[in-house]
């Protein structure tokens, strides 16, 4: 049940990208224990079906993994990605010579950009 919102969430991105192996390994660790227990030691019916359940989910989960392959030409949460395509990288190309005319603007200007002081004598003329 805890795998559920992830469910949803990889069936709205389309992708999966976004989890990573060992946490998939952590709950399916989880979920193979559970199961274990759950038919060696005697327990309720209704826990047994609870872990059917879990298992229900995680083939889903298992099936979305193998559906919707990571696109590494996705941009992740912290702007960066694996494969940039040929438009992403035109455009980082024009921040960059954006950026050093910017520089040589700054540089041409005369000031070191440093703010000086100004003593009290300054501050009387």
């Amino acid at each position: 049940v805890m795998m559920t919102p992830q469910l949803f969430i990889n069936y709205k991105l389309q992708s999966v990208a976004h989890l990573n192996w060992r946490t998939m390994t952590y709950k399916s660790i989880n979920t193979f224990i559970d199961d274990l227990f759950a038919f060696v030691i005697t327990m309720p019916i209704m826990h047994r079906m609870a872990c059917l359940r879990d298992d229900v989910i995680f083939f889903i989960f298992l099936y979305q993994r193998y559906k919707y392959r990571v696109d590494y030409t996705r941009v992740n949460e912290f702007g960066q990605c694996a494969q940039p395509t040929e438009e992403m990288l035109a455009q980082i190309e024009e921040e960059t010579e954006t950026a050093e005319a910017n520089q040589t603007v700054t540089e041409s200007s005369g000031s070191d950009g440093v703010r000086r002081r100004r003593g009290a004598r300054e501050k009387r003329d």
